[in-house]
C-alpha cells in the first residue's frame, strides 16, 4: 500500500493485468488503511479484479486504535475479508510471557508498550482462558475470530500447532468479547506517521534487494 512512486491503483491495474494472463484470480492488501482499501476496492472494480482481503496487524494491543476500526467498518461493508498477522503480539497476550521475557521483548520496545500497560489486559486473558480450561493465546485467538477476523497464527511446535486448533473448539461469550474490547490497546501500525511507513518500505527495499544480490552472486545458498 505505501509505495515511493506508485499509487494503489496502479498495482491493481497491474495485478488486473496478471489476472487477464491467467497468473492469478483475486487480489489481496497487505496493511492498507480505510482509505486505501476503498480505492483499492474501487480501482478492482474499474480494472475488473476483485480484491477479497486485507492482512493487517489486529490483535488487542491495536484494537482500540481509530484507524484500526475504521479500516475494519470498511472492509465489512466493502466485503473484504481481515486476515490478522501478529494476533498474538509477538507472545504478549500468551501464557509464557513473564516481566523478565518482557524486558526483552524487541516488538514490546518498538511499539513503547510498558508491562504496566498489560496487566488488566494480560489478568483479563488469564480469567477467561481459566473459565474455559484453555491457554491465553487461545483466547487472544478467539477474540480475533469473534470480530469476524481470521488469526494468522506461527506454530514453531506440536504443542503451540495443537493448542491452536483447540482454540476452534470453542467461542467466547458475548460478555467475554466485550471486556477484551475495553481493554484493547491503541498501538496501531495504521497509526503510524507516512514518513515512518516509507521509511519502512525503503528498509524493505534494501533488505530484499540486497538478499538478491547475495543470491545471484551465489552467497546466499546453503551448501548442503
Amino acid at each position: 500500500p505505501m509505495h515511493l512512486f506508485r499509487s494503489v491503483e496502479f498495482w491493481v491495474e497491474a495485478a488486473a493485468s496478471c489476472k487477464q494472463k491467467g497468473l492469478l484470480d483475486t487480489l489481496g492488501l497487505s496493511n492498507c488503511s480505510a482509505d486505501e482499501v476503498r480505492r483499492a476496492v474501487a480501482a478492482g472494480r474499474q480494472f475488473d479484479i476483485s480484491v477479497v482481503v486485507n492482512q493487517v496487524h489486529f490483535s488487542l494491543l491495536d484494537y482500540n486504535s481509530t484507524a484500526l476500526q475504521e479500516m475494519q467498518r470498511c472492509c465489512d461493508e466493502l466485503g473484504v475479508s481481515i486476515i490478522a498477522y501478529n494476533s498474538l503480539g509477538q507472545g504478549l497476550l500468551t501464557d509464557n510471557m513473564d516481566e523478565v521475557k518482557f524486558s526483552h521483548n524487541k516488538p514490546a520496545k518498538m511499539m513503547r508498550i510498558q508491562w504496566s500497560d498489560l496487566k488488566a489486559l494480560r489478568e483479563a486473558l488469564r480469567q477467561i482462558a481459566d473459565k474455559h480450561n484453555a491457554s491465553m493465546a487461545q483466547v487472544a485467538l478467539n477474540w480475533c475470530r469473534s470480530h469476524n477476523v481470521i488469526p494468522l497464527v506461527g506454530c514453531r511446535s506440536k504443542q503451540q500447532a495443537s493448542d491452536t486448533l483447540t482454540a476452534l473448539d470453542w467461542d467466547l461469550f458475548s460478555h467475554e468479547r466485550e471486556l477484551l474490547d475495553s481493554l484493547a490497546l491503541t498501538r496501531c501500525t495504521l497509526d503510524s506517521p507516512v514518513w515512518r511507513r516509507k521509511l519502512f518500505v525503503i528498509l524493505a527495499g534494501l533488505v530484499m534487494s540486497t538478499c538478491r544480490l547475495f543470491d545471484l552472486l551465489g552467497l546466499g545458498v546453503v551448501k548442503q
